[in-house]
């Protein structure tokens, strides 16, 4: 049985930036709903849809335990908490699909607060998930909300802070869980990530905030291909904002990545995907497309701004061929000088780089560099504005081409530009 879910106004604005539908996404639900407040006990198993009457407190091993497929367990404002004991679970759910989970607290379990295994079309909404994971070791995994080979599975409105000491301890976890969507939650202050997909094609991950965490704020892995990544916050995390590698036809819009340490939006081996009006401004880098292992190519990288980084605004670098950097701002970047600046590529060929607006950066506007002699040819650079900046507004190694109307104006040193011509 399906239903629909109705957004508010943030979220709606948030999908209509990343130019998605929102007339009417249906969420799976519970095909029954609990008739009235239950009494319920720690480690309880529920074959039937309950409304919590009460909070559980100080629970030796898991919280409650699903028994049946298609119902509903509404905490109704109450609380789970546990003792951190190993293996322990606020709500596990093994082999049950269609189950609803909403409204209330689960904090101090050990392994998840809410572990979905094989529990296809599941719904985890409007809770509160804290202090999941403490003292893990480096064989450890925990995760606020686990979403472990159940497809179509939502998780909805929630928040998930982790501010334990531990190897590893996520926010939300999807793994092999096709068709996975993530909508609306705060994954804030984890141990680890914020939020990690692998395997899960097709993923949604929509208009979520991503800060604090203490490695990625969402990294989306091998296998998830086809993933949309559209108006989320990644801030102050202490690696990358966002991280998207090893996947074909992802969609990563209208993202806004500020003060993360490392860089923005990072991205590996990505194959025709789309990278369009995102926001990366105080990070280390804004925005950097890699080849990875195995290329990166056949990728837009369109309208994003990337101004007043720390170090470069966007790198498309070392393998990333074949790709469309277009109508790109990055302004002011600051870093050393010969390391910094607005636009760099490096070690790449056959990218076109068109329609770009690079000015005021403490080192080159655009450069094209080779890493090794040769390495960087066939680079078609058309229509690019690079003034003001404290280097040439546009630097190019020899064996790449002028496609024309490039200008550039008051940089320092002269000429404006180096390598091919500009007006």
């Amino acid at each position: 049985m399906t239903g629909v879910i109705t957004m508010s106004r943030a979220l709606v604005t948030a999908f209509c930036v990343a130019s998605v539908a929102v007339a009417a996404w249906a969420v799976p639900v519970a095909a029954d709903a609990a008739r009235g407040p239950t009494v319920v006990t720690c480690g309880q198993r529920l074959t039937a849809s309950t409304r919590l009457a009460n909070s559980l407190v100080g629970c030796r091993g898991d919280g409650l335990v699903i028994g049946k497929a298609n119902i509903t367990v509404d905490l109704a404002g109450h609380s789970i908490s546990g003792v951190n004991a190993a293996g322990s679970e606020g709500i596990a759910d093994d082999g049950h699909g269609g189950v609803r989970l909403q409204n209330g607290t689960i904090s101090n379990f050990f392994l998840n607060g809410v572990g979905l295994r094989n529990a296809p079309h599941s719904v985890v909404s409007n809770l509160t998930i804290r202090t999941i994971g403490a003292g893990g070791g480096d064989t450890d995994t925990s995760a606020g909300v686990l979403v472990k080979n159940s497809p179509n599975t939502w998780v909805i409105a929630s928040t998930v802070t982790n501010n334990v000491s531990a190897f590893q301890s996520d926010g939300v976890d999807v793994l092999s869980s096709a068709g996975t969507t993530v909508i609306g939650n705060r994954l804030a202050n984890n141990a680890w990530n914020g939020m990690f997909v692998l395997l899960s094609p097709r993923t949604r991950v929509i208009a979520n905030s991503l800060d604090g965490n203490q490695n990625q704020g969402i990294e989306v892995n091998s296998g998830a291909d086809n993933t949309l990544l559209a108006g989320n916050h990644a801030g102050n995390n202490v690696g990358d904002g966002v991280v998207v590698g090893a996947v074909s036809g992802a969609q990563i819009e209208g993202n806004t990545l500020t003060g993360n340490h490392d860089t923005g939006l990072f991205m590996f081996d990505l194959l025709n995907s789309r990278v369009s009006a995102n926001r990366a401004s105080g990070n280390g880098v804004g925005i950097d497309l890699e080849g990875g292992q195995n290329g990166s190519s056949g990728n837009r990288v369109t309208n994003n701004n990337t101004s007043r980084n720390a170090e470069v605004g966007l790198v498309v670098g070392d393998g990333a061929n074949k790709n469309v950097i277009l109508a790109n701002v990055s302004n002011a970047n600051q870093g050393a000088p010969d390391e910094g600046g607005g636009i760099i590529l490096a070690g790449v060929t056959g990218n076109t780089v068109r329609g770009n607006v690079a000015d005021q950066n403490r080192d080159v506007g655009i450069g094209v560099f080779s890493d090794q002699p040769g390495d960087t040819t066939g680079n078609v650079l058309t229509a690019n504005v690079a003034n003001a900046n404290r280097n040439h507004g546009i630097s190019v190694v020899v064996g790449n081409v002028d496609g024309g109307r490039n200008t550039a104006h008051g940089n320092t040193p002269r000429p404006n530009c180096l390598g091919l011509s500009c007006t």
